[in-house]
This record gives C-alpha cells, sequence and structure tokens, in this order.
C-alpha cells in the first residue's frame, strides 16, 4: 500500500512539474516582445488640411485633385507628415487624375487626392495607378477632411497594405483646464405633495328637484360655523342644490320667451330686450 501510494505521489509531483515547464514557455511566447501592427496612426499638420480645403474651393465643377508631401519624422506605428507640400501637374474632371509627366514629382512618398462628397473609399482606379506608387496613400473630401488611409509596406516582392487612423495636428498644447471652477450643486429634495382625493360630480344632481328654499337659505347664512366644524362634502351640496335651482328657473324663463315669441311674432324683440333686463 505505501508504494503505491508512493508511485501515486510521484506521478502527481510529475504532472506539476510538466505543467509548471509548460505554463513558464507559454508565458516567455506572450512576452516575446513581438508586436502587431494592425495599423498606422498618421499625424497630418493642420496647414495641409487647410491647403486642401482652399484648393477644394477653387477648382471647377467639384473636381478630384491631388497634392503630394513627405514623412518628416516616423516610428513603429506613427507617421508624422511635413507641412511642405507640391501640387503635381494633372488633368482633372469630377471622377478622375490624370498626372502628367513631373520631374518633382518622384521626390515625394505620400499622395492626397480628394473625391467628391461621399465617397469615403479608394475606388479600384486609385488601388491600381495612385496607392501602389507612394508609400503612403491619403484620401480627402472636401466635406470631412481626410476620410481614408493606406500605408504600403514592402515585403519581397509584394505591398502589404495597412490601414491608417488619421489625426489632425492642431499644434496645440494640452490645456490646463484645473483653474476653471465650478459652483456646487444645492441637493434639492421634493417633498410629497398631499394630494386629496377629487370627489366626481353627479351632474344628475343638477336636474333633480330643489327642495332648497329662502328660509333655509337664511337659516345656513346666519349660523356661524367654526373653521373645525366646517362640513365641505355638505357646503358642496348646498351649492350644487343652488346652481339646479337657478338653472330650473333659467329653463322656465326661456321657455315663456319661446311662447312670447312664437304668439306675439313682432313684439318678440321688446319681449326678448326685456328677458335680458330680467336676467342682468
Amino acid at each position: 500500500m505505501e508504494e503505491k501510494k508512493h508511485k501515486e505521489k510521484k506521478q502527481e509531483f510529475k504532472g506539476k512539474v510538466i505543467e509548471a515547464k509548460f505554463t513558464e514557455q507559454k508565458k516567455e511566447a506572450w512576452e516575446s516582445g513581438i508586436k502587431i501592427l494592425k495599423q498606422m496612426e498618421v499625424i497630418v499638420p493642420l496647414k495641409l488640411l487647410l491647403i486642401c480645403n482652399q484648393i477644394a474651393g477653387k477648382v471647377k465643377d467639384e473636381s478630384e485633385f491631388s497634392i503630394v508631401t513627405n514623412i518628416a519624422e516616423r516610428d513603429d506605428e506613427t507617421l508624422f507628415l511635413s507641412e511642405e507640400f507640391y501640387i503635381p501637374k494633372q488633368i482633372v474632371a469630377h471622377t478622375s487624375i490624370d498626372y502628367l509627366p513631373d520631374e518633382k514629382d518622384s521626390s515625394y512618398k505620400v499622395v492626397i487626392h480628394r473625391h467628391p462628397d461621399g465617397c469615403n473609399s479608394f475606388s479600384g482606379t486609385d488601388q491600381s495607378f495612385i496607392n501602389q506608387n507612394f508609400e503612403l496613400s491619403l484620401l480627402y473630401t472636401k466635406k470631412d477632411g481626410f476620410v481614408h488611409g493606406i500605408y504600403n509596406l514592402k515585403y519581397n516582392n509584394f505591398l502589404i497594405q495597412i490601414p491608417c487612423t488619421i489625426i489632425i495636428d492642431y499644434g496645440l498644447e494640452e490645456v490646463d483646464i484645473s483653474n476653471i471652477q465650478y459652483p456646487e450643486r444645492l441637493m434639492i429634495i421634493d417633498k410629497p405633495k398631499n394630494l386629496k382625493s377629487r370627489r366626481s360630480i353627479n351632474l344628475n344632481s343638477l336636474d333633480a328637484p330643489s327642495e332648497w328654499n329662502s328660509e333655509k337659505k337664511d337659516t345656513m347664512h346666519n349660523k356661524r360655523l367654526t373653521e373645525e366644524n366646517l362640513d365641505y362634502d355638505l357646503m358642496k351640496r348646498f351649492m350644487l342644490e343652488e346652481v339646479s335651482e337657478q338653472l330650473h328657473e333659467l329653463e322656465y324663463r326661456v321657455g315663456m320667451l319661446e311662447e312670447e315669441t312664437i304668439f306675439s311674432g313682432s313684439n318678440s324683440g321688446s319681449n326678448f330686450n326685456s328677458f335680458r333686463e330680467g336676467l342682468f
């Protein structure tokens, strides 16, 4: 039994050693320092954007155009463009650029060309005749500025085209706004409102016959109640009965006016005036 336990412990120890070696090798592989280049970051001076905007405002019929420049500085993942530029000789139309022979054009590594607004990707013609002839190609539209970019990485006889993230360099340092402060916000607690239940008024009671007479009304007016003994429901009922009585009286007088109008003929105008005087 002891020998069997010893073998099991030995086997378990070997398994832990193998696992530790595998973990160490895996850790070394992940920390090898190899970088994966998924995209290039291109820093474009503000001047180049303003130059493109100015040219776009001068060409006819919103034609395409191109300018060339160079890479001033670079590191493994970032390209910094120069402010210097050149406009090569070219024949332009709304959807095409035909380059003319130009000796100065060959010394530049970066091309920027314009597309119509809304066309934010390279065309097949761009890929075949523009992009592959420059190390870096940027796409510009008047509406959105720089919208796309391709960086050509050479490998043997191949060009590996890497997409670009374009950032405009405005020439401004990060502004410290720590001296700008805001007033402290006051905490406002909303108190719950004491909502009294609203009772619906029975409109049918307006047409009910009134039992309210002048004697009861005088008695009610002469009787003074303290505030704590007031019955608001009773007061509302009294008021509704009074309104009902007034409506019945008004209905009676209107009926009398209609009869007077029918049987009196031409005298209806004077009767109506007398009715108004009685009302008001």
